[in-house]
């Protein structure tokens, strides 16, 4: 009774939660400011290396139909590059995901914590609740390396969390998997307790998915398993099978499983990656590094191919009649 009169409350008083004005998850759902549930279908984007030819690929990333993408950045990245990256993508109608990528396969608390200091560094926290409304924060890409047990990747993860509420910010924060991503026993074992932690309960676990799936069945399994314990997941990066594993990932991953498992189970996906990558992941980029809009086999695949980004994406309902908010 006091919950249904403190809702009443605040209604007439025009409070709003931050269930309202930021994305949050609901159980399985990732959910948008906009009160809409959203699944994500996007794109990996090399911004930390490759700045202006990444800005540039925003228009051609857009006219794919991916309503995400997943910012590619590292420490050093100044936080007006980064707000103008943030801010070309809202106005192009795909919700911007940071992540950083200085500690990947790192598997020291202290250099996780890094990350989080650094998204509550003034200049950029201050670039960030600016569109926070908007925004998903991924706080480090792969920080785990393949022997991180589920109780440290736990409690580092813990820490870097609560850093980052007592900064002040309430969006959805993206939590990568251990063994450089693609371990996901600790999510499916510790995946609540961590949320359970978060204040405002309101974590997003990715996986990534290179040569530890090359198992079909094993995809299906892991990810209905994940849905069956209620816990919000994404594919946050995924390969395929190229030249029959014989690749420096060992990958032979079944990209279609992936895309359809996902679509079959609302849970989220972004293929790595729009272009950019050197020479031993070239067959990772989706189109021609030379025109950067090129589509290879891989990227036609992904986009146009079945459950890909074109077929399966729709637009975040927060940037219906919404505007940036000045913070």
């Amino acid at each position: 009774m006091k919950s249904i009169l403190l809702t009443i409350l605040m209604t007439i008083l025009g409070v709003e939660s931050h269930a309202q004005e930021y994305f949050h998850v609901q159980k399985t759902q990732l959910i948008d400011a906009a009160g809409q549930p959203f699944i994500i279908a996007g794109v990996n984007n090399p911004h930390a290396w490759l700045g202006e030819k990444a800005y540039q690929a925003l228009d051609d990333i857009a006219a794919t139909g991916a309503n995400t993408l997943r910012i590619v950045w590292h420490t050093r990245g100044q936080a007006a590059e980064l707000e103008r990256v943030i801010e070309r993508c809202i106005a192009l109608k795909m919700i911007p995901m940071v992540e950083l990528h200085d500690v990947t396969g790192n598997s020291s608390g202290e250099r996780l914590l890094d990350m989080a200091q650094y998204y509550a560094r003034e200049d950029v926290k201050t670039v960030l609740m600016r569109y926070e409304r908007f925004l998903l924060i991924n706080i480090a890409n792969e920080w785990g390396a393949h022997r991180v047990t589920t109780k440290h990747w736990q409690k580092s993860y813990e820490k870097a969390i609560a850093l980052l509420r007592e900064a002040g910010f309430k969006t959805t924060l993206v939590v990568d998997a251990p063994g450089w991503g693609q371990n996901i026993l600790p999510i499916l074992k510790g995946g609540q307790q961590l949320i359970d932690c978060d204040p405002l309960h309101n974590i997003l676990f990715s996986v990534h998915m290179y040569g530890s799936w090359n198992d079909s069945q094993k995809i299906i399994n892991k990810l209905t398993e994940a849905k069956n314990k209620q816990l919000p997941l994404i594919v946050g990066e995924f390969g395929y099978n190229y030249n029959d594993g014989k690749n420096n990932l060992g990958c032979k991953a079944d990209h279609r499983t992936i895309l359809k498992t996902c679509h079959q189970l609302d849970y989220g996906f972004m293929p790595w990656s729009w272009t950019g990558n050197n020479q031993e992941n070239a067959w990772l980029d989706m189109v021609d590094h030379r025109d950067w809009k090129t589509p290879t086999a891989w990227g036609t695949d992904v986009i146009d191919g079945a459950y890909g980004i074109r077929q399966t994406a729709i637009p975040a309902k927060v940037f219906e009649n919404d505007k940036i908010r000045e913070k």
